[in-house]
């Protein structure tokens, strides 16, 4: 990992994902996220040539690319971690965390390797309430951004930095992930038009990069969103189900799952997305025998029946 300067104290390790952190004096520092567990050894190295070691985690969800080692620095180096109560609560309970990542019963399919140990308390908890918190000798603004998890929250550092984590996405994360994946697509998509409002000299998005401009990438992201929104509607004929709803997307957008781990994934997030489609009245469910489906409504249809969906223009 790279070590590269944003502004002031604030920091990103540079890898496949950025990991920012603040240094809190010459050689300590508060870590915003870790990476997964696999980049453990890289982050040790890295922090190591730094002359920098971690007092503090201020972590931004509970995901396994950027939580896999809370509890093992929080071991090792006595840092101390904060998260906030949503994402505290399900990092404490391995029940929580089989429930986010397995959706199939754990016989199923190998274990979550990631996963093995990950499990701990969180020393300091973050309230809903809390805007603005101190920690590790140093002041740091929180804003609460759930949808991507059930309480996704970005941090801004003292130098006016504004880490984003998951709340955002660059335009080359979207294209490569094809279906981005959020807990609550109505939550995740307020939260991302309150980040509009944010100012920040430099934002950090985990995946990927270091901008000086927000609102073209959150634009960008709300025209994708919608994107996919009408072409899963066109990918409805008659009626759907979520199984049947992810083997269209797999096969419309030539997506191969490498196991029942990505299958099941890929069924979930299908999931959010049908649940989106409904609260806005262009599907809704029925029971056909014993089963739940999904049908378009009439609203979903609009000239020459092509789906009719908010503009992106509704969230400037």
């Amino acid at each position: 990992m790279e070590l590269e300067q944003v502004k002031g104290n604030t920091w990103v390790l540079k890898s496949w994902e950025l990991i920012p952190l603040y240094k809190v004096d010459d050689s300590h520092c508060v870590l915003l996220d870790t990476g997964t567990y696999d980049q453990r050894d890289e982050l040790e190295e890295a922090l190591k040539a730094a002359g920098l070691t971690p007092v503090g985690i201020l972590g931004s969800h509970a995901h396994i690319d950027h939580m896999g080692s809370y509890g093992y620095l929080q071991k090792e180096y006595g840092a101390q971690l904060a998260l906030s109560l949503g994402e505290a609560g399900q990092l404490f309970s391995p029940l929580a965390l089989h429930l986010e990542y397995y959706n199939l019963p754990v016989e199923s399919f190998p274990e979550y390797p990631e996963l093995h140990g990950v499990t701990c308390l969180a020393d300091r908890i973050i309230l809903p309430q809390e805007d603005h918190i101190e920690f590790c000798g140093a002041e740091f603004d929180i804003i609460h951004t759930p949808g991507h998890t059930v309480d996704h929250i970005c941090v801004r550092t003292p130098d006016n930095v504004l880490y984003l984590g998951d709340a955002v996405m660059t335009g080359r994360t979207l294209h490569q992930s094809k279906f981005p994946y959020t807990y609550d697509m109505k939550e995740y998509l307020h939260s991302l038009g309150a980040l509009r409002l944010e100012q920040a000299d430099h934002y950090i998005v985990a995946h990927q990069g270091v901008y000086q401009e927000l609102l073209p990438l959150i634009d960008l992201e709300l025209r994708f969103l919608t994107e996919r929104m009408r072409e899963l509607l066109e990918l409805v004929d008659g009626s759907t189900t979520p199984k049947e709803m992810t083997a269209s997307i797999c096969q419309n957008y030539h997506i191969l799952p490498r196991g029942l781990r990505d299958l099941a994934y890929y069924e979930l997030a299908s999931q959010t997305y049908i649940h989106y489609l409904c609260g806005l009245g262009m599907l809704e469910p029925y029971i056909a025998g014993v089963q739940i489906r999904y049908r378009r409504t009439q609203a979903s249809f609009h000239k020459k029946g092509k789906a009719k969906l908010p503009r992106t223009g509704l969230f400037r």
